[in-house]
This record gives C-alpha cells, structure tokens and sequence, in this order.
C-alpha cells in the first residue's frame, strides 16, 4: 500500500559484515560488465550462542563464506544481481550442522526508454533464525519478528515491477506491483507460538499532472491483499484513494499535501470486520543555506483505526559529515500518544569517523498489534595506521506495545568490538568480541551471551 514518509525518518543499517549477507558492490564508477567476489572464513567460539536464559553449553561455527555481486550498467539499462551462502561447520548444544546454508540472492533491473522506465527487483532468502542479527536485518525481516526467540529457518521471497510513463511529459503514469512471501519451517513454528507464514500483494497506479511550472497533481489508487496462516486464519484487503498537490509556494518553500480515504476488510474463522476512514498528509520543506527544514502531518487508516503523526525535522550538511533528524509524536488508536524520532549522524575526521542512528516509530505487526518500536546504534572507527583499525558498535533495540494487542516486552543489546589489520593488499584479518543480551517479558529470566570471532577474507572486483 501506499504511505506517507516524512524526509528524514529512513531507517538506517548498522556498519558490520554478517555470514550470509549478500555482497553489496559499490557503484561502477563507468559503464559495462562488473564482477565483485568475496571469500571470508570465520570461527566463533561462543558461550551461549542460542542466547536462552540458561546457556546449555558452549558452541563453536566455522563459517565459509562466499559472495559475489554483478552488475551491468549501459546508456540504458542497470542490471545488478547480488549473492552469497556459507559453508557451515557448527558444534551447538543439541545439534550439529554441516553443509550449505543461508543462501541469499538479489536482483534488479532497470530499463530506461525515451519517455519511460522499468524497473524490476527480486529477493531470494533461507536463513536459520538462530543466526540471524536483528540489528544487520532489512526491515522486511524486521517485519517478521526478528526479536523473537527460538530456532527454525524462515525463507523470504518478493518480486517487484514498477512502470513510468511520460517521464518527459506533463502527465506520467506509474504502476507498482510487488508480492511478498514468508515461510517458517515446522521447528521455528513449534519453537515460537507468535511466528507464522504470511503472503502480501500489493498494487499502486498513481497519475501525475504538471498544470503549471510550479504545481503538480496527483491521483492515487491503491490494493493490498494479506493472507496468514495464522490461527484465526486472517485474509485482509485494503483499498485506498487519494488526490494530492505539490506546489512551490515560492523558491525556496514547497508544499506536498494529499487527502484520501482507506478501507479495510478482515476475513477470519470468526466472522468478518471493516475498517474505513479518511487519511490525508501535509508536509512544508523550507530550503536553507545548509540543508532544509520540514514540517509534516499525516494521518493513517489500517486494520486496527486511525492513526496520526506530526514531525518536525532538519537536514544538515555539515563541513566533516552529514545530520539527519526529526522529533513528533504519534496519536495510536489505542488512544495513547507516543513520542516518535529519527535521527542519522555521521562524522569523517582524518583518522577516525563515528555514526549514530535512531529509529523510534509505532507499526502494526503481523498479529494486528500496534507495537512501539526504538532502535539505537552508535559507531565509532579508528584507523591506527595504513593497515591497521579499530572498530566499536553498540546496538540497542527495544520493542513495546502501543496499546492495542498483547505484544510482549523484548530489549535487545549487542556491544561489538574489532581489531583488523590488512596482511596484504587483499587479505584482511579480523578479531574481535561480541556481547549480547536479550530479555523478553514472555519468557522467564534474562540471557546474555560472550563469544570471540576472528576472520580471514578478502573481496576483489575485476571486469571481463
């Protein structure tokens, strides 16, 4: 479905590398045929590696781990496809693993016409829970219940197609279309009653009308269908329509505002449900000498009623970095109101570089409760010589409920922290600590875990 994004509030990544993480080559810096490679082994020694409030023994992973990215960039087209798996060798209390795992494959293209664009994507993911970092996950697996506890593998795929038309005139077409599936097997379901396999489609046509130099419309319609395998058997619809205006006030002052209406209509084991209302958004960006400044206010419809956000933000380009960030407040259909921000900091000096990011926003997750949802990294890196660097993160994430729904409690902390020196121009050794902690207001006891890493590899990138 569509929705309303004030500027500033994306959620930002955490810096690290994880097995299983599909290579991200950079952009080629000229055209044509581009292969990007990555080998790295690691071995982990880890105390408490399920991270359950009593540890039942130590384990130890050896993890192989292979990526590779290609890209292929003409006049006319852009064609990236992203890669990798693991070779895994693992001793963990009651199981022991040996073979492939977590493969991991991403694909997009884009095709540019004289008046035109297509644009193509696609997701391939099967991933053993255990192993997966909530805090170096997309939000599409944030999504899917990261925070929760217990084993079992999830596989996600999604496939994605986006059409414009008169890109050079003054009415442009675009039609969106995007499916999303998320499999547990039957360990990850036994082992956490809250996981469940779900499907969403989703359909968006918007037309745009240039009227003037300075004002523009927009006409939206949009269709979602959810369906989850969940016990009361969920199927959901939402439909939604709205017409929007962007006009430049003057130079430097731009008004983006829309008004429509959203209906919902859950069918369930128990019977069938509606929700509809009217949703609108209005956001001010002021330009200024050094970035700008918003305002913004929308309202929202889904399955559980009305939902409104008011923001206040500012982007900065800053001498040595760049800062990103707004503060507001959400009015939940619970009736409570909760405070809402975000915020990315980033700052280069000659030797070292530090970033913060933050993320705190209410959603709906799969179960139909509104959580509140508060994450926090901070980065810090030093380069001791031309070989050698330090690296420190701290990641802090805390998942709440908003009022409506039972959603458990679940804090979240990872502290790592690094030491890489470079053995020759392609190899890189890496050692280090990782400490983490969860509790979980649905299970007893808190759990902590202690492990030690250290990683071999290197990435190459050669056209053919």
């Amino acid at each position: 479905m569509t929705g309303y994004t004030p500027p500033g509030t994306t959620a930002t990544t955490t810096a690290g590398t994880t097995a299983g993480t599909a290579a991200q080559p950079a952009t080629p810096t000229q055209g044509g045929l581009q292969v990007d490679i990555g080998v790295s082994s690691k071995l982990t020694v880890d105390d408490n590696f399920q991270l359950q409030p009593s540890s039942a023994g130590t384990s130890t992973i050896w993890d192989n781990t292979l990526t590779f990215g290609l890209s292929n960039v003409t006049g006319v087209q852009d064609l990236t496809v992203n890669g990798s798996g693991v070779f895994r060798y693992g001793d963990i209390p009651g199981r022991s693993l040996s073979g492939f795992e977590d493969p991991n494959l991403r694909f997009r293209y884009r095709l540019d016409g004289v008046n035109s664009q297509l644009t193509l994507t696609g997701r391939y993911r099967h991933v053993d829970r255990e192993f997966l970092d909530p805090f170096q996950i997309e939000q599409e697996e944030t999504n899917a219940g990261a925070f929760y506890s217990g084993g079992g593998t999830m596989t996600i795929r999604n496939a994605g197609m986006s059409y414009v038309t008169g890109l050079n005139d003054p009415l442009t077409f675009t039609l969106s279309l995007s499916h999303d599936e998320k499999d547990y097997d039957a360990a990850a379901l036994a082992a956490n009653a809250r996981l469940f396999d779900t499907k969403n489609d989703d359909v968006n046509a918007t037309v745009a009308l240039k009227v003037s130099p300075v004002t523009s419309l927009r006409f939206n319609a949009g269709y979602a269908h959810y369906t989850a395998e969940d016990t009361p058997q969920t199927d959901r619809t939402t439909t939604d329509y709205s017409i929007g205006v962007v006009q430049d006030i003057n130079p430097v002052l731009l008004l983006d505002a829309r008004l429509g209406v959203t209906e919902v209509e859950t069918d369930t084991l128990t019977g069938t449900t509606q929700r509809d209302g009217v949703t609108g958004a209005v956001t001010l960006t002021q330009t200024l000498a050094n970035g700008t400044a918003f305002l913004a206010v929308d309202s929202t419809v889904n399955q559980n009623g009305a939902r409104e956000t008011f923001r206040f933000g500012r982007n900065l380009q800053l001498p040595l970095g760049t800062f990103s960030g707004s503060l507001g407040a959400t009015h939940a259909p619970s009736g409570n109101t909760y405070a809402v921000a975000a915020l990315a900091y980033s700052r280069q000096l000659k030797s070292s570089n530090v970033s913060v990011s933050l993320n705190r926003a209410v959603n709906t997750n799969n179960s139909s409760e509104d959580v509140l949802d508060t994450r926090l990294t901070v980065a810090y890196g030093y380069d001791i010589n031309n070989n050698s660097r330090l690296n420190f993160s701290v990641n802090w994430g805390r998942s709440e409920s908003a009022g409506i729904g039972a959603a458990p409690t679940i804090e979240r902390t990872t502290l790592r922290a690094a030491y890489t020196h470079d053995l020759t121009q392609d190899w890189a050794l890496t050692g280090g600590v990782l400490l983490r902690h969860r509790s979980d207001s649905s299970a007893p006891g808190d759990a902590q875990s202690n492990s030690v890493f250290v990683t071999l590899g290197r990435t190459f990138s050669f056209r053919p």
